[in-house]
């Protein structure tokens, strides 16, 4: 009786059928999330080179020296995996490379150095206004080694530069794209150096902490 009054087309839902000569209607999904594509094809190109094969240790009296197996990858495609320094170098095209999770403060950087010296300054292109923007992942980064000193923008002399074609997942190879604009890098807004979006008035520097006085 109560199928009855609620119809044939009722009945027949609540029942779990369909009527006679009608086509079941598919419920819609959500299109799939497209993974990032995948570098592992292309980081066979690259020679792997670790962050202890950069230098000779322990230092001899003349201090550090490159290692033969460096030495002969300079100027070659190379891969290595490591992490970003938590730093915001004066060169927007810069980011800092070690083979451990470190952080590091430029106001403090004339009173201490806590960067291990095996460093690598990975040199990207990117759009003006734009910056590497810090990530806590493992990443891999491959481009072309290039050796000896170099003053840097921030005072540093750089030994060891990378000059980078692509930057993957370490675990995945999958791209890891790390330019972002300045504008929306909120730590670099408030820690790193003066820039068209952020006047040098707020600029943590260490020459802000020092006072000159007049004989």
């Amino acid at each position: 009786m109560i199928l009855i009054a609620l119809g044939t087309a009722s009945a027949l839902m609540l029942a779990g059928l369909r009527e006679p000569g009608t086509q079941e209607i598919a419920t819609p999904r959500p299109p799939a999330t497209p993974s990032a594509p995948s570098l592992a094809e292309e980081s066979r190109l690259y020679t792997p080179l670790r962050f202890e094969d950069l230098f000779v240790t322990p230092a001899g009296p003349r201090g550090l020296s490159y290692t033969t197996t460096c030495q002969g990858l300079a100027g070659k495609a190379v891969r290595m995996e490591g992490h970003m320094v938590r730093h915001y170098h004066e060169d927007t095209t810069v980011f800092l490379f070690t083979a451990v999770p470190s952080a590091h403060n430029q106001a403090e950087y004339l009173l201490a150095d806590s960067l291990p010296t095996s460093l690598v300054h990975v040199i990207m292109n990117v759009r003006p206004g734009d910056s590497p923007a810090w990530r806590p992942q493992r990443i891999t980064v491959m481009g072309r080694l290039e050796l000896g000193p170099r003053q840097e923008a921030d005072g540093r002399v750089s030994h060891v530069r990378l000059l980078c074609d692509h930057v993957a997942d370490a675990r995945t190879l999958e791209v890891v794209e790390l330019r972002k604009p300045l504008a929306l890098q909120r730590d670099r807004m408030v820690m790193g150096p003066p820039n068209s979006f952020r006047p040098a008035s707020r600029t943590i520097t260490a020459q802000a902490s020092q006072t000159t006085t007049t004989p």
